[in-house]
């Protein structure tokens, strides 16, 4: 079919706001769709965007903390409700009516289905539907970031940085979860379904050597292993088939490994499978170390050398009156650390953006800093981190440094016999650097735990890993 005249703008906002490591999904089908049909269109990458050409414009938002792009906020009312469409979860996510949040998300996910104008084209990916988009089975356009990436590397930025808009090829095996977490966009749903085949968004294009475009596979299922036996069982056999290194980038739920008959058939497998980088599970909540650690010593026997990471959910519902929350939430990060350090996994700090409301709100900043970098974590207690920081401070202003490194019994002498108060011949004050000032005012803040809140920060992999806890 030639193109039409007709042109459709797609607006990724979290690219334009803030940016981001990830492609949108949505839009990469939307594409897949218009490229189908012969539609003429194009990733709008500018905020300042005329938007007169398009007949229509559809924004997608991950993030509630995304602005709305330039050319939106300054488009008329009109413009605003024929020209636009808008969704994703960064349009609902922070409602907290669960009926109004159960509304907003059912119409968000369907919106696209039920859309006039998209029905009024041919489906031409199968299925039962013969208009419209069907957005299991849609395959993804995944050239849409290229105008995008090729900017940016013409700017300086290095093509490998983008990787994930051009290397991999992107989808959900299933939907759905079973966990019910407060914070999460699946808080409402009870069951996992077999939602996309492999072979609907598995990329086949092949540059003029032979080599596949796109070799990696990341996948955004929401609990894969929490699926019915048969269904992760042939989907993880099908991933395996391919030959590709596969990532589930939001995580695997670790719980299932304890509370599954089948828990060592799930250690088994993935043990025979070809991941990229490191397997990511979650210890979001304290309250599941019983099952996290049953669950560790399943998984480390199967995988002793696979690099094993957790992400680690905080700073959620913070506020800056409630001084006892805030310790709790700082105790309960580096507990759950030093389990992860017992059996020799990282951590990876994800922040909930009520983080900012904390009474101190920089210490998350820092211990995400220390723990989200592999190389200080393994390395480097939370202190011994915080006072490098400090050390390379001192060097930038040009003061002699005798020891780059403290402990905090010498570093508490030495501040309160001034150290840090007095001038050199420069006339200079040795000041505190603000991470480590930030430590200094949660210990302030809490004098009840000041020895509880130093031996956590004192906590170090290399001095916690036990191998005895998985080896039979």
């Amino acid at each position: 079919m030639p193109r039409r005249k007709l042109k459709i703008g797609l607006v990724d906002a979290d690219l334009l706001c803030n940016g981001t490591r990830h492609p949108n999904l949505v839009l990469m089908k939307l594409a897949g769709f218009f490229n189908d049909n012969g539609i003429d269109f194009k990733l709008i990458i500018d905020q300042d965007e005329d938007i007169k050409p398009y007949k229509y414009i559809y924004i997608s938002r991950v993030f509630t903390f995304t602005q709305e792009p330039t050319f939106y906020k300054n488009a008329s009312p009109y413009q605003k409700k024929h020209k636009f469409r808008k969704g994703g979860t960064g349009f609902y996510a922070n409602e907290l009516n669960i009926n109004k949040y159960r509304y907003k998300r059912e119409k968000d996910m369907n919106q696209l289905e039920n859309d006039e104008f998209l029905n009024s084209y041919t489906n031409h990916c199968g299925g039962s539907r013969t208009n419209g988009i069907d957005l299991a089975r849609q395959m993804p356009y995944y050239h849409l970031y290229d105008e995008f990436v090729d900017l940016k590397v013409r700017e300086g930025f290095k093509r490998d940085k983008y990787k994930d808009y051009q290397q991999y090829s992107i989808g959900f095996l299933t939907r759905g979860c079973i966990r019910h977490c407060p914070f999460c966009i699946n808080k409402l749903e009870d069951r996992i379904f077999p939602y996309s085949k492999l072979e609907w968004f598995l990329d086949e294009e092949r540059d003029e050597h032979g080599r596949l475009v796109r070799p990696y596979i990341y996948l955004w299922d929401d609990n894969f292993l929490a699926a019915d036996p048969e269904v992760w069982r042939t989907c993880l056999q099908q991933l395996i088939d391919t030959g590709r290194p596969f990532q589930f980038r939001q995580g695997l739920d670790e719980r299932m490994l304890a509370e599954s008959p089948c828990g060592e058939e799930m250690a088994e497998m993935l043990s025979r499978v070809h991941y990229h980088g490191d397997f990511i599970f979650a210890f979001d909540n304290w309250k599941d170390r019983p099952k996290i650690e049953k669950a560790l010593k399943i998984w480390k026997l199967y995988n002793p050398k696979k690099g094993t990471k957790f992400y680690l959910f905080c700073g959620f519902k913070q506020s800056e009156d409630n001084r006892e929350k805030f310790y709790k939430d700082i105790w309960e990060i580096f507990q759950r650390i030093k389990v992860l350090m017992t059996y020799g996994c990282v951590g990876y700090i994800m922040r909930h953006e009520d983080y900012h409301n904390a009474p101190i709100s920089n210490i998350y900043i820092q211990i995400a800093r220390w723990c989200n970098q592999q190389a200080f974590y393994k390395k480097m207690s939370f202190w011994e981190y915080i006072y490098r920081n400090q050390t390379y401070w001192e060097q930038k202003a040009g003061f002699e440094v005798l020891k780059e490194l403290k402990s905090f019994e010498e570093f508490q002498q030495d501040y309160e016999t001034g150290y840090y108060e007095r001038e050199d011949e420069r006339g200079k004050i040795r000041k505190i650097c603000k991470p480590l000032q930030t430590v200094l005012d949660v210990l302030e803040m809490f004098p009840e735990s000041r020895k509880e809140l130093i031996e956590m920060f004192n906590f170090k992999l290399l001095n916690l890993i036990n191998p005895t806890l998985w080896n039979h």
